[in-house]
C-alpha cells in the first residue's frame, strides 16, 4: 500500500518538478530576450540623441551666420541710400 502511494507521489512529483524547471527555463529565456530588446532601444535612443545634439549645434552656427549676413546686408543698404 505504501509503495503504491510512494510510486504515485514520485511520478507526479517528478512531473511537477519537470514542469517547474521548464517554466523557469522559459522565463529566463524570455527575460533575456526582453533585456536584449531594451538594450537595442537604449542604443537607438543614444544615437538619436547624439544626432539631435549635432543638428542643434549646426543650427546654432547657421543662425549666427544668418545674423552676421543680415547685419552686413543692412549696412550695405544704408550705404547705398
Amino acid at each position: 500500500m505504501s509503495s503504491l502511494f510512494l510510486s504515485i507521489i514520485f511520478q507526479y512529483g517528478s512531473l511537477l518538478l519537470g514542469a517547474i524547471t521548464f517554466a523557469l527555463i522559459c522565463k529566463a529565456y524570455l527575460a533575456s530576450k526582453v533585456q536584449d530588446k531594451i538594450r537595442r532601444y537604449q542604443s537607438e535612443i543614444v544615437k538619436s540623441h547624439s544626432k539631435i545634439l549635432e543638428l542643434e549645434a549646426e543650427n546654432d552656427k547657421l543662425a549666427n551666420r544668418l545674423k552676421d549676413v543680415e547685419g552686413r546686408f543692412v549696412k550695405t543698404q544704408l550705404v547705398m541710400n
